[in-house]
C-alpha cells in the first residue's frame, strides 16, 4: 500500500476534476474508469497515522526532507537499513535531501540532535524543468525584448545568464536576472 501527502491528494482532485483537459487517450479511458482513482494508493494526513506495519511506500513533499510529512517519515526510517529515500530530480543547496545523496554517516534531525543514515539513498534524474537546449528554443520562437531568470540556484542562474547572452546578442534582447530573496 502507499500513502500520499495532503498536498499529492489535492493534486489528484484537480486531474480528477479536469479530465476533460488531458490527452485523448487518457480522456477516453475516463469513459471506462478514472485513471487517477488508485486502489493501492491513499492519504495520509499525518504521521501520527500511519500503521507502519509492513512494506510501504510514502510519497510525500517537500521534497528537499525540509519539513512536512516527508522530513517527519525520513526522521522516523533514517536509521534503519531495511528502508530507503527516493529523491526524485533537483535539491536545492542546503536541503536534507541535496545533503543525503551524498551519504553523510550521520544527519542532524530537526530537534537537534543527530541520527545515523543507514537507509539506502537513491537519486533519480526526474524533473519538470526545461533544460538549456529547451528553454533556448523556446526563446528564439517567442523573441522576447526581455528575459527575466527568477528560479534556481545561483551558479546554474548566472551560467544560463551567460551563454544567453551569447547566443541572443545579435537581437540586443535584455537578460535579467535579479537577486533572490
Amino acid at each position: 500500500m502507499a500513502k500520499v501527502g495532503i498536498f499529492t491528494k489535492r493534486c489528484m482532485v484537480v486531474y480528477q476534476t479536469y479530465i476533460n483537459s488531458m490527452n485523448e487517450r487518457i480522456y477516453n479511458q475516463f469513459a471506462n474508469s478514472n485513471p487517477f482513482d488508485f486502489k493501492h494508493i491513499s492519504p495520509l494526513k499525518s504521521i501520527e497515522n500511519f500503521n507502519d506495519v509492513g512494506p510501504s511506500v510514502v510519497m510525500a513533499s517537500p521534497s528537499g526532507l525540509q519539513s512536512g510529512l516527508s522530513r517527519q517519515s525520513y526522521e522516523i526510517w533514517c536509521s534503519d537499513k531495511k528502508n530507503a529515500c527516493v529523491i526524485p530530480g533537483y535539491d536545492v543547496e542546503g536541503t536534507l535531501a541535496k545533503t543525503i545523496i551524498n551519504e553523510p554517516k550521520e544527519v542532524t534531525l530537526m530537534n537537534g540532535l543527530t541520527a545515523p543514515l543507514n537507509m539506502q539513498v537513491h537519486y533519480i534524474s526526474f524533473s519538470a524543468h526545461a533544460d538549456f537546449a529547451q528553454t533556448s528554443t523556446f526563446l528564439k520562437e517567442l523573441m522576447p525584448p526581455s528575459i527575466i531568470l527568477v528560479h534556481g540556484e545561483g551558479n546554474e542562474m548566472r551560467r544560463l545568464k551567460q551563454k544567453l547572452i551569447t547566443q541572443f546578442a545579435y537581437r540586443n534582447t535584455k537578460i535579467i536576472s535579479p537577486k533572490a530573496g
